[in-house]
């Protein structure tokens, strides 16, 4: 049993209550190849829509980003590099510590696969395989609060409404 629910949703209420017109729901696909490439995050206004509102690959591998969740509460900071050329670049903290540069990405092949693929998915967390080269990839898939703080400030929180998750899991962007 969750002894925390009602204080989150007390929580919740008091905030919707002094901005009631804040926070949007984004479709939120973490991909997360195995092996040692570096995790890629995609937030979609609209899951119809081709391209998405964020698109990112973080400064983690697989296996580091698997470890940071699995403390239950996962912090993503992302605070812009001023003047990093055609890429859009951020400094990359998770839970506190500094772990590298994100940089801003094109939707490539393999990723427009992933994304069609789990189309139909709304939530949940498991593997994909990519066919008879033996590659696969694990996902997080799930709708995320989209809260705007301010001229400066976004964030996008994991909404586990069920608490099936069992994660806390936020990424706040800066400008």
């Amino acid at each position: 049993m969750d002894l925390l629910a009602p204080l989150r949703a007390c929580k919740k209420l008091i905030f919707y209550q002094c901005l009631p017109d804040a926070a949007t729901l984004v479709t939120g696909t973490i991909i997360c190849p195995i092996g040692d490439k570096k995790v890629k995050l995609c937030l979609k206004e609209n899951n119809k829509t081709e391209e998405p509102s964020v698109f990112v690959e973080l400064p983690l591998s697989t296996s580091e980003f698997t470890s940071s969740i699995d403390s239950s509460v996962l912090r993503i900071v992302l605070d812009p590099v001023p003047d990093s050329g055609t890429t859009q670049r951020w400094q990359t903290y998770c839970n506190g510590q500094k772990v590298g540069f994100a940089r801003r990405l094109v939707v490539g092949k393999e990723e427009k696969w992933v994304l069609e693929t789990m189309q139909m998915v709304s939530s949940g967390a498991g593997f994909l395989l990519k066919g008879s080269d033996g590659g696969s990839l694990k996902y997080l898939r799930g709708q995320f609060e989209r809260i705007v703080g301010s001229d400066d400030s976004e964030a996008y929180h994991l909404v586990d409404p069920s608490y099936w998750f069992g994660q806390d899991l936020s990424v706040f962007f800066l400008q």
